[in-house]
């Protein structure tokens, strides 16, 4: 089975995530508050699904942190979007000026288009425990 995919766009108040299903199905955009515990519990959820979360590379948008699951690495598949692709796209389709739910919904596309697909970096956590995360 394919996985969801899901979109998240951090906003300044409010983040933005659009999922689609495995048949390619838009779901219902989600507004959740930037914070710690929102960000968990749609984190917890995705984990429970077959699911894959696309953020904004991290340099972007402001820093989110995530949670890493007893091993060390993000408890689902985690796909970071190039920045400069990202906001080139944003900007050549107009999605600067539209909501925020428009670009989620790029981000949890993208693994879907051939031609954008290879630009995904996978995040991975560093093997370093005194290392700073970016994320």
């Amino acid at each position: 089975m394919s996985p969801t995919f899901c979109g998240l766009w951090p906003g300044p108040r409010r983040a933005t995530a659009v999922l689609f299903d495995p048949a390619g199905k838009l779901q219902r955009p989600l507004s959740l508050a930037n914070t710690e515990p929102a960000r968990s519990a749609l984190l917890a959820w995705l984990a429970e699904q077959p699911a894959a979360l696309v953020i904004p590379d991290p340099r972007l948008a402001q820093p989110v942190r995530y949670p890493l699951s007893h091993t060390g690495q993000p408890p689902l598949a985690v796909w970071l979007a190039p920045g400069d692709l990202l906001e080139a796209i944003r900007l050549a389709t107009g999605l600067t000026t539209r909501a925020p739910k428009h670009t989620a919904a790029l981000l949890a596309r993208w693994p879907t288009s051939n031609t954008l697909r290879p630009f995904l970096r996978r995040l991975t956590a560093s093997p370093h425990p005194d290392q700073l995360p970016l994320l």
